[in-house]
This record gives structure tokens, C-alpha cells and sequence, in this order.
């Protein structure tokens, strides 16, 4: 996907174009809670490469209990127990109002949770797990939710026209077979943990 385009008269976000009305019409609180969720999502990652590049806490390592393993934590709790719900409920809504922000706020949802996960895997905090898996249960519930909802936002437009209601309900299909995917690497592979690891050493 391309990232967001400003050009003469209307936003390009992700190979769609919303016009400055359409954008204007997204509100505060939807458009705080995006950036709020990017700007939790980039702390978590600055703090584990500054972290095994030794200047964030030389000596420790995330997972040792210290300020920077329960903020990497705390971070992981708000993405997945906040974030991700907001943005499931904020897209919907602006779906609903034919507003194509949703398409931004949907695609920030993979990359929030699995860094989301990641950060609560790896922080190895007491209770951490239960907490991961709760959460993840807790996404699962919601993604099941709106799909069951989108679907049926399809069927009762069938006879008419609602912009992109089609396009909504498959791109929450693809988020579950991404989740599944995700999941898989996280928990079999790690591959972030190895990155980091590969970072710290070299």
C-alpha cells in the first residue's frame, strides 16, 4: 500500500483519495486516538533498539525487571487493550458514515498488534502471558464481532449502493488470515526477538 499522498485538493490514502471534506469530517478524538496508537507503536520500538545499542539502560536487557521492561510492557497493555479496540470501533464508524478515513485506521491495526504482542511477550513480566493471551482473546472477540456486523452492513445495502461495502468486509478477511499468520511467527519463530538480538550484537 502507499503511504498517504497530500496533493491539489484531496488526501491519497492508500491508492484511495479523500477529498479535504471527507477529511475534515473525521473527527478529533478518532484522529487522536490514531496518532496516539503510531506514537505508542514507535516508543516501544525505539526503546528496545536504544536498549540493545546500550543507551537505554546499558547492562539490562528487556525482560530483567527495570523501568524500561515495564514500560515496553505498559505499552504492549495500551496497544493491545486500547488501541486496537478504538480502531475497530473508529473505523466502523467512519465506514458507516461513507468516510474512507477507515481504511487508515484498519491498516494500522496489523502492525499494532503484532508489535503489541511482541512487546508483551518479550517484557517476561509476571503475569505477562495471561495478560497476552487475554488480550489477544479479547481482539479475537472484537474481529469476530465486526466481521459478523460488516456482513451484515452488506446484506442490507445489497439493493443499494454504500461506498466500498464490500471492500470493508474483506479487508476485515484478510485481518484474520494475517492474524493467524502473525500468531504463528510470534510464538514459533519470534523473528523480532531475533532481530533485536541480531542488532545488540552487531
Amino acid at each position: 500500500m502507499n503511504s498517504p499522498q497530500f496533493k491539489g485538493g484531496g488526501v491519497a490514502i492508500f491508492n484511495k483519495k479523500i477529498n479535504f471534506n471527507e477529511f475534515r469530517a473525521v473527527d478529533a478524538r478518532s484522529l487522536l486516538g490514531l496518532y496516539v496508537s503510531q506514537t505508542l507503536l514507535f516508543l516501544g520500538i525505539l526503546l528496545i533498539l536504544f536498549n540493545n545499542a546500550d543507551i537505554v539502560e546499558p547492562g539490562n536487557y528487556l525482560g530483567s525487571y527495570g523501568w524500561l521492561t515495564v514500560t515496553v510492557f505498559s505499552i504492549g497493555l495500551l496497544i493491545n487493550f486500547v488501541s486496537i479496540p478504538f480502531l475497530y470501533f473508529s473505523s466502523l464508524s467512519h465506514f458507516k458514515r461513507e468516510n474512507e478515513f477507515w481504511d487508515k485506521e484498519t491498516f494500522w491495526i496489523l502492525p499494532l498488534f503484532f508489535f503489541g504482542t511482541f512487546f508483551l511477550y518479550s517484557s517476561q513480566i509476571y503475569m505477562a502471558l495471561i495478560l497476552l493471551a487475554l488480550s489477544v482473546l479479547v481482539i479475537m472477540i472484537i474481529h469476530v464481532i465486526f466481521v459478523i456486523e460488516a456482513r451484515q452492513i452488506v446484506r442490507r445495502n445489497s439493493d443499494r449502493t454504500l461506498s466500498n461495502c464490500g471492500q470493508y468486509l474483506m479487508t476485515l478477511k484478510y485481518l484474520s488470515a494475517y492474524y493467524f499468520l502473525l500468531l504463528g511467527l510470534l510464538i514459533s519463530v519470534n523473528p523480532l526477538g531475533y532481530f533485536f538480538n541480531w542488532i545488540h550484537l552487531y
